[in-house]
């Protein structure tokens, strides 16, 4: 559950909730789940400390792939799905095999890239089994800050899932986020968060070796070598997930994905968020 939610309900947060936050750097980590978008945003996100977290497992929500072929690199355009979906697969097994975590830990959920908003309600049911299953502590995934359809398309999903997961009697995670990127000051955003009023964030510098580590593993997505361009390997930073209301714009202006021409725009996703939640029966509530 994210802070604010916790709050509503009378509980206490455990200290793992609280700045300085300290299994993210030292002492012992949470039983943690990651669940992120595409293959590779779970290196650019925590990369550098995704192993000592030791995650139960790697969450995918999509396959990587998107259907139109226009927005895969050019050189790759003509390979078809499926042999990118193999590729980006193989990029994120190399890449977490240097993180010290193995491919045993990765799991997709298979919702096709650009799409997991369609199957928002689908993926927050997976979501809640895994939650029963593997009873986390803590899931870290993404802001709902406006970057990529599929990144806020999680953040509803692991949300919707938490809030699921008390109704169901099953342990309700802690939320925390890695930061991503966003396009809120009207313009590509990286590595930084949207700010959110009352909610702590930390900054952790990653130490020579750190980076080096993390710029190799980077470098195991040659696919998304343009992509992955204007991100840095010298920050990582965190957040407790503040409450969102989904049915809103994350920020004002055009979002990141309208500006590079995504097929979906905010006006369409939100009215699938609205469904999403009301299939979900969490229509009522005003903030997840």
């Amino acid at each position: 559950m994210n802070l604010a939610s916790l709050r509503r309900q009378g509980r206490t947060p455990p200290d793992l909730a609280w700045p300085p936050f300290s299994w993210l750097s030292s002492g012992r980590p949470p039983r943690c789940l990651v669940v992120v978008a595409h293959p590779d945003d779970e290196t650019l996100g925590l990369g550098a400390r995704i192993g000592r977290l030791q995650p139960i497992e790697v969450v995918h929500v999509t396959d990587g792939a998107p259907r139109d072929s226009r927005f895969m690199p050019a050189e790759l355009a003509d390979i078809g799905r499926e042999r990118y979906i193999a590729l980006r697969r193989g990029e994120v097994t190399r890449a977490l095999a240097l993180g010290n975590v193995p491919a045993s830990r990765l799991r997709c959920l298979g919702a096709v890239d650009q799409e997991a908003i369609e199957e928002a309600p689908s993926l927050a049911r997976k979501l809640l089994e895994l939650f029963a299953r593997t009873r986390p502590e803590v899931v870290i995934t993404h802001p709902y800050e406006g970057g990529h359809p599929d990144h806020d398309a999680a953040a509803l999903a692991v949300h919707s899932a938490a809030v699921l997961a008390l109704w169901n009697g099953v342990t309700s995670p802690l939320i925390f986020e890695a930061a991503s990127y966003h396009a809120a000051r009207g313009h590509l955003v990286t590595g930084e968060f949207i700010a959110q009023p009352s909610v702590p964030e930390i900054a952790l510098r990653l130490s020579g070796e750190e980076a080096s580590k993390k710029r190799a593993m980077l470098a195991c997505f040659a696919s998304q070598k343009e992509t992955l361009a204007p991100f840095g390997a010298e920050v990582e930073r965190f957040r407790p997930a503040p409450a969102y209301d989904f049915r809103m714009p994350p920020h004002d202006g055009a979002l990141q994905y309208e500006r590079l021409g995504f097929p979906i725009d905010g006006a369409r996703w939100r009215k699938l968020a609205i469904k999403t939640l009301t299939l979900l029966g969490l229509d009522r509530e005003r903030c997840l």
